[in-house]
């Protein structure tokens, strides 16, 4: 309580906040101040007591609830009631406070719904059910919330009759937590209140929040009759549901139903998008993307110079490129350089590469970098000369584009046209050329490099330094052997770097001899070159290095330390892994990860308490190699940590581990988080423990868990877990049969409609029947 409180509390305050503490370690003697500190007008003296009342547990309950029932002094006072109640740590507060429920006074009532629904207590779902025909709104207004905040698709049926009721409030209200459902059931009740003005744009939201394809349709029969604004409206609806539909699983499903019923309003949607705010322009682009229809690309093409819809108008750029050769063909030649850039990354198939080729020599360098890197993805090696013919382009991005796209295309032509390439007048493609070689080691090229050695330009003499590192030919090692003794640091340094590529011993000797060059740059590629040899006999050389004046050559003898597994690189890891200086102590900790020793454990665990995220981070990645419980639980701990770089890295690394504790572990980070955290795409992840890790515990899963369950095993998609679906239709629990059968249809798995048809005929649970024969369209 005391780590609570603010700093501006006055005397008064804290003399009766002091009073309170010592309130409470006389047991039940304190529960009557305590409740009269329940209506004090200081908040902080009321938080006080509240946390108090809630701490004791059992003995405050009956007199928390006789106070509700009788006494009821003020709203400060009975929200600070309803609070310790359902913060309480007793055991047998729902017992107690479901006892209200009878109370005559309807405020009462609807006070304990409200506590009962805090505290999730799915038990007496069916009491609350009750209420919802209660005669005060009040309780039954309070009663469908308590059913929303228990959530998992409590009471459907009944939430379902009062949204076709004729209470206003109590529709209002079962609209809003009937959506939240997850249920196909939900789908019918809200779309017959559609055409209800009073209604209307709260049943559109609702509709979008049900992750259900079933409610395209009615939202698609809406678009005739809406303006602009009801259009928009429609638009963010469907794009919440393609969303909703996607994380459980249905995202093509879904698609599919909206290009079957909305597609006919692609010149409505774009229309209406330029006069849309920045949100519902981006839910119209995802609308229009899922339709694919190549009307839209105009309009879309703007969107992407706005940050908030950029990414949403690029999506649907490329699903409809996807959908249509001859849209994508379209958007090659936009006049939107945005829009060409967008169309180049859809790019997929070799019928295209004519236009990509074109578009290498665009007047912009943004659309000609990306036409590189397209040709580079389909493969096409016609286009290696026009490549060469870019690395001379006056953008470097271009260039390096160009060289990276060759690098992966290689071909029988590509010595000859980087001889070319290195003989012509342009520098840039001279460097490239000298990359390209170093990279590919192209045969033919000796001559033509060491030329290069006497260029004016210092950057390309010391790329043919390290180009002569790629090139199989004995006279190489004498060459380097000479360069070795330019005056030039940066000449020596490349001789290092091309040393460091070759496997020979005269290669070994030069690179050992650069670890005593005067420069720190020569000593620092002689340690990178040293440690990618793996040579444990070069241990004692590099340990020297360790404590190099210069920062940087420390580290790369550290990080060539951390290849050699002897006594000697272990214990240099060690003395370092808590030294002060942070890039050295990341270094290290980066060597005992990979060693995997169980020694590494303490100073990996260490470091998972730094403060520095980058360390904590290496730290992970380290932890994540190790079976020990210490090391898995520091993981679980960083991916709930709330750190969002932590937090994904940590989801990551558990998804990596193929062993069931880590698939366990994320079983249970993802049933406790928000259904858009992280957790649930990486418990997605293919991997044959995960999905063992789903399938033990959606079994016996409950309403607030089957639907994460099953939507990761839709998402995974793979036919082992469209199997384990088909399994759950058989599971103990009704909450994982429904949530399957659901899921099935969803995601129109072969064979579903006879296995949930019958479920919906033979299943024990009715909730089980009815869910069963909605997800099929049917009624219950």
């Amino acid at each position: 309580m005391r780590a609570a409180r603010g700093l501006s509390m006055t005397g008064a305050e804290r003399a009766q906040i002091e009073a309170i503490d010592r309130l409470v370690a006389s047991g039940q003697a304190a529960i009557e101040p305590l409740l009269a500190a329940l209506v004090d007008p200081s908040w902080t003296v009321r938080r006080a007591a509240i946390g108090a009342l809630a701490a004791l547990g059992a003995p405050a309950v009956t007199p928390l609830c006789a106070w509700l029932a009788a006494q009821r002094t003020s709203e400060a006072g009975i929200a600070a009631a309803l609070e310790a109640l359902a913060r309480s740590l007793a055991d047998d507060v729902v017992r107690e406070v479901r006892g209200l429920l009878a109370h005559p006074d309807p405020a009462v009532v609807a006070d304990a719904a409200t506590v009962l629904g805090r505290r999730r207590a799915r038990e007496v779902a069916p009491a609350l059910g009750d209420l919802l025909a209660h005669p005060d709104d009040n309780v039954a207004i309070a009663a469908i919330e308590a059913l929303g905040a228990i959530g998992g698709g409590v009471e459907v049926e009944r939430l379902s009759a009062v949204v076709r009721g004729p209470r206003f409030f109590r529709v209002f209200a079962a609209i809003h937590v009937l959506a939240q459902a997850g249920d196909p059931r939900a789908v019918a009740p809200l779309a017959e209140r559609l055409t209800e003005e009073a209604y209307q744009l709260e049943v559109v939201r609702a509709l979008g929040r049900t992750g259900v394809a079933l409610a395209v349709a009615p939202l698609a029969a809406l678009l005739p009759h809406t303006g602009a604004d009801g259009t928009e409206a429609i638009g963010l609806a469907l794009a919440e549901l393609i969303a909703g539909a996607t994380w459980s699983g249905a995202g093509a499903q879904v698609a599919a139903a909206i290009r079957a019923h909305v597609g006919a309003y692609v010149p409505r949607l774009v229309a209406v998008l330029a006069g849309c705010g920045p949100p519902g322009r981006a839910a119209l682009a995802a609308v229009l993307g899922a339709i694919g229809d190549p009307r839209a690309l105009p309009a879309l093409a703007p969107l992407l110079e706005e940050p908030a819809a950029r990414a949403a108008a690029l999506a649907a750029i490329q699903q409809i490129g996807a959908v249509s050769v001859d849209a994508l063909a379209l958007a090659l030649s936009d006049p939107a350089p945005a829009t060409r850039t967008a169309a180049l990354a859809a790019v997929r198939g070799a019928q295209l590469a004519p236009a990509v080729r074109a578009l290498l020599g665009d007047p912009e360098a943004e659309v000609r970098a990306h036409a590189c890197a397209a040709l580079a993805r389909i493969g096409d090696a016609t286009a290696v000369p026009a490549l060469f013919a870019a690395l001379a382009d006056p953008s470097p991005r271009v260039a390096q584009a160009a060289t990276v796209a060759i690098h992966s295309l290689g071909t029988a032509a590509t010595p000859a046209l980087v001889l070319a390439a290195l003989a012509g007048p342009h520098p840039t493609a001279r460097r490239q050329a000298l990359r390209i070689i170093a990279y590919l080691g192209c045969p033919g090229t000796l001559a033509a490099v060491r030329a290069a050695l006497d260029d004016p330009d210092p950057a390309i003499a010391e790329l043919a330094v390290v180009a002569l590192g790629a090139l199989d030919a004995p006279e190489v090692d004498a060459v380097l052997a000479t360069l070795a003794h330019a005056p030039a640091d940066g000449v020596r340094g490349a001789v290092m770097r091309a040393a460091g590529a070759r496997t020979t011993a005269p290669a070994r000797a030069l690179l050992v001899a650069g670890l005593g060059d005067p420069a720190g740059w020569v000593r620092y590629y002689a340690c990178q070159g040293l440690g990618r040899r793996g040579d444990p006999a070069l241990c004692a050389l590099l340990a020297e290095r360790v404590v190099d004046p210069v920062p940087h050559v420390r580290l790369a003898a550290l990080e060539a330390l951390a290849r050699l597994d002897t006594p000697l690189a272990w214990d240099a890891l060690i003395a370092t892994a808590r030294t002060a200086e942070p890039d050295a102590r990341r270094v290290a900790l980066v060597g005992l990860g990979q060693a995997g020793r169980p020694a590494a454990l303490p100073y990996l665990l260490e470091a998972t308490t730094s403060p520095d995220r980058a360390t904590h981070l290496i730290a992970l990645a380290g932890l994540a190699r190790s079976a020990a419980p210490a090391a898995l639980a520091a993981l679980v701990r960083a991916a709930r940590s709330g750190d969002p770089a932590l937090q994904a890295a940590a989801l990551s690394l558990l998804a990596e581990r193929p062993d069931r504790a880590a698939a366990d572990a994320l079983v249970a980070i993802a049933l406790a988080a928000p259904t858009t955290d992280l957790a649930h795409l990486a418990l997605s992840r293919p991997g044959g423990a995960r999905l063992a890790a789903i399938v033990a515990h959606l079994g016996t899963a409950g309403d607030d868990d089957a639907p994460a369950l099953t939507a990761a095993l839709a998402r995974l998609g793979e036919p082992r877990a469209i199997t384990a679906l088909f399994d759950a239709l058989a599971a103990p629990s009704a909450a994982a049969r429904r949530t399957a059968a659901c899921t099935l249809v969803a995601i129109e798995a072969a064979g579903a409609d006879a296995a949930v048809a019958a479920l919906a005929a033979h299943d024990p649970d009715p909730d089980v029947r009815r869910a069963c024969a909605a997800a099929q369209g049917g009624r219950a």
